[in-house]
């Protein structure tokens, strides 16, 4: 997350909104999955099998799996961010073409798990539209993404980043979630204090269209409404609505508390204080609930 001059950065209801969409999709796709009871796979970038959700803390936390998962996640990050910097700065031509593609790819898979689940609970025949209605609509995501300016562009940003923030929040392993949300944290801060973010520039930021946003003067990272948005989703799957609730009000507080941080600096990690709140209130209203 950054901000595009060194004018102080605004707190305003314009920077919350790709923020908040995105975790109200999340909360929505999440929802109607539950009430359409679709099961979603495990991720295949987390192969390895953990122990149960039930498990005892200390047990499933002293295995190697949440662990493995959450390297091979973040390996998988690694490496697509160095090659999409790459493109960008020495090929801008692929990296617009590789960027349309995926917005394109990732839009069509998000309504077409839309369309299921409307389908499930109204009428199966409703499937028979998923191929245009899912092109449609992937075609449009993609022309605003990279055609769109500011709060136009968000608009879209936030329905691909929220329907494949929820879609692997509602399948991802729960033990490599608690991890990965250590583990993200972490590396956001190292990757834009001293990795390969913190050669990025404002200039540099701004042009990385499909990849950021810019609300005024702040430009954020599609990444950061990904895992806002997979927190919330995996909340509300494994722990309740309650704990959900409370972690949504904890990523929207903390990503103020950013932004206020943020009028010192020119660029912040985006996701230690929101994802780290958010999983501190969820823990803490999941225990108080246990209480009553």
């Amino acid at each position: 997350m950054s901000k595009e001059t060194d004018h102080e950065i605004r707190v305003t209801a314009r920077a919350f909104l790709p923020v908040g969409l995105s975790l109200a999709l999340s909360w929505l796709l999440t929802l109607l999955s539950k009430g359409a009871e679709l099961s979603l796979p495990t991720p295949i970038i987390t192969p390895i099998e953990e122990p149960e959700p039930t498990a005892p803390p200390v047990g499933a936390l002293l295995s190697p799996a949440p662990y493995l998962n959450m390297m091979i996640v973040l390996g998988l990050i690694t490496l697509s961010s160095l090659v999409m910097l790459y493109l960008a700065r020495k090929r801008r031509n692929v990296f617009r073409i590789l960027a349309g593609i995926l917005i394109w790819l990732i839009s069509f898979g998000v309504t077409v798990i839309y369309l299921i689940n409307v389908a499930m609970m109204v009428d199966w025949t409703l499937l028979r539209f998923w191929l245009p209605a899912g092109a449609l609509t992937a075609s449009l995501i993609t022309y605003l993404m990279l055609r769109g300016e500011g709060l136009i562009a968000s608009i879209p940003a936030a329905y691909i980043a929220s329907g494949a923030g929820a879609t692997i929040g509602m399948s991802i392993p729960y033990w490599t979630f608690l991890v990965l949300v250590l583990g993200i944290s972490a590396y956001d801060t190292l990757a834009v204090y001293r990795g390969h973010l913190s050669t990025l520039t404002k200039e540099e930021a701004i042009t990385l269209k499909g990849l950021t946003i810019e609300v005024d003067d702040l430009v954020i990272g599609l990444g950061d409404l990904f895992f806002y948005s997979l927190t919330a989703s995996a909340i509300l799957q494994y722990m309740g609505v309650v704990p959900a609730a409370a972690a949504t009000i904890s990523i929207l507080a903390g990503y103020g508390a950013t932004l206020l941080l943020l009028r010192k600096r020119r660029m912040l990690p985006g996701l230690p204080i929101p994802l780290l709140s958010a999983i501190g209130s969820a823990i803490a209203a999941r225990l108080l609930l246990e209480l009553l």
